[in-house]
């Protein structure tokens, strides 16, 4: 009875760290890929993981328009949505649900067909893709959650 009451808590406690893990937003890159259709912008994110899944490129795209901004050429290099470096920390609960890894931010990217790239690292691989991110809806949900400032609130 003590062998499978301590297998039992054993498989709880994995599950539970593996769930936790789930949710970990994975170490990425992001660049400019130029300019998308109105109200949308293309970046190329890498993830560096095993593998890699649309989900996980989503997020690191989301992440990065909204936190980070990203680098490119001219018509490629954007702001990020929230310029505060602690705008992330200062709205830690709608973040958490936010970026989970079936959260809301899945609804704001998608991978552009044919553009997927694989490279191999010392420690894993990097796992790229250029995605398009709709900037305009995305604003829109994080003004309406409170997040960002509106654009017509003025100074």
């Amino acid at each position: 009875m003590k062998k499978f009451l301590s297998i039992i808590i054993m498989l709880v406690a994995f599950m539970a760290g593996a769930a936790a893990k789930g949710d970990k937003m994975p170490q990425y890159d992001i660049t400019g890929a130029g300019s998308g259709t109105e109200g949308t912008v293309l970046v190329k994110v890498y993830v560096y993981a095993k593998s890699a899944k649309d989900e996980e490129l989503k997020r690191a795209a989301v992440h990065g328009v909204v936190f980070r901004g990203c680098t490119g050429n001219a018509s490629g290099a954007r702001q990020p949505a929230m310029a505060s470096p602690a705008a992330e920390a200062d709205n830690a609960a709608f973040c958490e649900a936010f970026f989970a890894a079936d959260g809301q931010c899945q609804n704001y990217a998608s991978v552009v067909a044919g553009s997927y790239d694989r490279v191999k690292t010392k420690k894993g691989y990097k796992v790229g893709a250029i995605l398009q991110v709709d900037k305009t809806s995305l604003r829109k949900e994080l003004e309406k959650a409170g997040v960002v400032r509106s654009l017509s609130s003025g100074f």
